[in-house]
């Protein structure tokens, strides 16, 4: 069995924040039993070593990137010792060494590095979450954080400017971060690529280009990126003229650099899907994209990364399977044909279906579709699309009633999807029934997402233990949940790149000062934004399937 690793990218805050998520769920579900069966390769996102003292580390292969002040009570070290000794010559000196103050960790972190750690408990994060190493549970690998030290979270603006991060690349930053990224390759047997996850609302879309440009030109690997786009803003509701005014500055400054990102996505990507729970997701990041069942607050970070966490969580499955040979590269292959490189995401969670009934009854019967768009300003259409749909945590024994002398199998036995053998089948028969001239494929996996540790405590009390609907009002809550998440590619997309060119190209360039300080050109974005609507041309086209 080969490894077909990947080397994941994290740039910037929001999507450390998902990234936290991400890595919990990969981790707090390891069986260091032995006995639990596993349907995943773990090796394909982790990689072994070891430390000086010769202990075995187990360790995400990961880079990411943030501010000074983002790290909190986490060592920019990773929490992990060294894997390689310092050179012998180095010659110590006496200096003097003045720390800052450390932040207090919350109970849960307290927890965690507990010798004796506290029995299985609810953790209530929503006040004592500052950052996104305040719930993080994996320690890293020593080369995995990288910390932007020219600017910090909170005192220098300039980190809002797409070419400032750009600039950052080709800096002493750049230079040490490709290093990192070349050693990462080597240590790899057969690679299937890279997963990027960016902020593209700021700098850090500037800086993930850059990286993402020079991965495209220095290795023949497959990229996939997910440009994030925050739940929330913290000038979202300004009360007087001024504060309107800083909040327009700041949502043009946000809208060009999600413009330029998503334009030069399209040229070195080989397949990128934005991502945000707001539903326009800019000017403004808009109405919360709602989940039946869920109750999250989108001015958290804390609340709304988990639900991008476990949709990127759920979609990666299909490439992370043991004994499948399905990879990243067959992906995009998939779902990027005539030059379609931008595809839309959705996720439903949990899978809503009541505990008493069947897959074969809950799918007869649901009248609305069974996933949220989770792609900003677009709405996923129901025809003509092409679809990669993941669908975890329905057991086998949920398909129908398979006793055919019960009074519920012979009213099952009159629907055409009773012929169905198998979840993929039903799954398959549904769409196709719901979605006309369109190819979907779907794939099943056993496992629910589960609902461990600082997981955020924003599912409905009328869930069971599995995150199934209750019948009944016993006390127990979900600690897992079914999920189905999904990539949807088509002409449909067209429309979400038609409102971002006009809500840009309306932007007047003489307000934005500090992009032309920055060293961008007038002419620099209408050509961008020209390339931007060449791009859109990819989707107008009526193309078979």
């Amino acid at each position: 069995m080969s490894t077909r690793e990947i080397l994941t990218l994290q740039f910037g805050h929001y999507s450390n924040y998902i990234g936290a998520h991400f890595w919990n769920i990969q981790e707090l579900s390891f069986d260091y039993t032995g006995t639990a069966k596993t349907e995943y390769n773990h090796d394909i996102l982790y990689r072994e070593g070891q430390n000086l003292k010769g202990e075995v580390t187990y360790t995400p292969r990961l880079l990411l990137a943030d501010l000074k002040g983002s790290l909190r009570t986490l060592p920019a070290s990773g929490g992990l010792p060294e894997e390689t000794a310092a050179p012998d010559d180095v010659t110590w000196e006496q200096v003097e060494t003045i720390e800052e103050p450390k932040p207090p960790k919350n109970e849960y972190l307290q927890d965690l590095e507990s010798e004796t750690p506290a029995d299985p408990k609810d953790y209530n994060l929503d006040e004592d979450v500052k950052s996104w190493s305040d719930y993080l549970y994996p320690r890293f690998h020593s080369r995995t954080v990288n910390i932007v030290k020219e600017y910090h979270e909170s005192e220098n603006q300039s980190i809002d400017i797409y070419n400032s991060g750009r600039s950052l690349w080709k800096s002493d930053f750049g230079e040490s971060f490709s290093d990192k990224i070349r050693k990462y390759v080597e240590e790899c047997d057969s690679m299937q690529g890279f997963q990027v996850n960016l902020d593209s609302t700021d700098a850090f879309a500037g800086l993930a280009l850059g990286c993402v440009e020079h991965m495209a030109d220095e290795y023949s690997k497959t990229i996939l990126a997910h440009p994030t786009i925050p739940s929330y803003f913290t000038d979202n509701n300004p009360t007087s003229p001024e504060e309107r005014e800083k909040s327009t500055v700041k949502d043009s400054v946000r809208l060009v650099n999600i413009a330029l990102s998503m334009e030069e996505l399209s040229q070195y990507a080989n397949m990128f899907v934005p991502l945000s729970t707001g539903e326009r997701g800019w000017r403004k990041p808009g109405n919360p994209r709602s989940f039946e069942y869920v109750e999250y607050k989108p001015d958290l970070y804390y609340h709304s990364s988990a639900l991008l966490a476990s949709a990127l969580d759920t979609l990666s499955l299909k490439y992370r399977f043991k004994n499948a040979a399905y990879t990243l590269s067959d992906l995009c292959a998939d779902m990027t044909g005539y030059g379609r490189k931008m595809a839309a995401a959705s996720l439903g969670i949990p899978f809503a279906m009541q505990e008493s009934k069947y897959l074969i009854e809950h799918l007869n019967e649901v009248t609305k579709p069974i996933y949220t768009c989770i792609t900003p300003s677009c709405k996923i259409a129901t025809d003509k699309i092409f679809q990669l749909i993941t669908v975890r945590g329905i057991p086998e024994n949920f398909l129908k009633a398979t006793d055919q002398k019960t009074k519920q199998a012979k009213e099952q036995m009159g629907l055409a999807a009773y012929r169905c053998n198998s979840r993929k089948e039903m799954f398959e028969l549904y769409f196709q029934a719901n979605n006309f001239l369109s190819a979907t494929n779907v794939t099943i996996a056993e496992k629910p997402l589960e609902l461990k540790g600082p997981f955020p405590r924003i599912f409905s009390d009328s869930l069971d233990k599995y995150g199934f609907v209750k019948e009944d009002a016993n006390s127990e809550k979900a600690e897992s949940v079914p999920v189905v998440s999904g990539y949807h590619n088509g002409n449909f997309m067209a429309d979400m790149i038609e409102k971002l060119h006009r809500e840009v190209s309306r932007i007047k360039f003489s307000k934005l000062h500090r992009f032309r300080e920055e060293g961008l050109e007038e002419a620099e974005l209408k050509e961008s934004l020209d390339r931007l609507a060449e791009f859109k041309d990819n989707y107008e086209d009526d193309f078979d399937l």
